[in-house]
């Protein structure tokens, strides 16, 4: 029985050897599939990593100042901003801009929920409950407003809602300096104020 014993374990250890070999290799096999997948995958999420940029300066109580010549024009006051250098832009959230005359006297306000800063040309576009109160009381409100630097207008494509002493007076788009004097409605006037537009 010892001899049989003996026999059967040789065999069974070369079983057992085969059958280990059998298997070494196959998982050698998977390990190498599974590394290659893993690198491959690798080289995948630093390439989705090149596409995506983080923003150069996150400003808390940020605070802007626009002057030409001496003369401010008007300053900006947010509770966070996000300054993406690259793209030369500033997006602010909860903004409040006041607009100066001449005479560095503030003429009007206006707040809104976000906006951007264009930093090469100083342009504004303000979006999400768009509000302008000038000095006379006169209010303004639009889901977005642009305020162009160069030109020193405010305009938007958006409805529009003014409210003045004479009364209210709404539309879509419109072209308008800082301080509400001058007003052009593009399209869609309805009101019942004392003024005369012309659509």
């Amino acid at each position: 029985m010892k001899i049989v014993r003996n026999k059967w374990l040789v065999r069974n250890r070369k079983v057992l050897l085969v059958w280990g070999n059998e298997i070494g290799h196959l998982l050698k096999s998977v390990i190498a599939i599974l590394a290659f997948f893993l690198l491959l995958g690798c080289n995948e999420d630093k390439k989705m990593g090149t596409d995506y940029v983080l923003p150069n300066q996150i400003i808390r109580e940020f605070e802007l100042n626009e002057s030409v010549s001496g003369r401010r024009l008007y300053s900006l006051n947010a509770r966070v901003a996000v300054v993406w250098q690259n793209e030369n832009r500033i997006d602010v959230e909860t903004l409040a801009v006041i607009f100066y005359d001449d005479n560095d006297q503030p003429y009007s306000r206006l707040i809104a929920n976000s906006g951007t800063v264009w930093m090469k040309t100083e342009d504004l576009v303000s979006r999400g409950n768009v509000r302008v109160v000038t000095s006379d009381s006169t209010v303004l409100e639009t889901d977005s407003l642009a305020w162009s630097n160069s030109r020193r207008i405010i305009h938007t494509d958006a409805v529009v809602i003014i409210e003045t002493p004479r009364g209210v007076i709404t539309g879509t788009g419109l072209v308008a300096d800082a301080q509400l004097n001058k007003i052009e409605i593009m399209s869609e006037v309805r009101g019942n104020a004392g003024y005369e537009f012309q659509p």
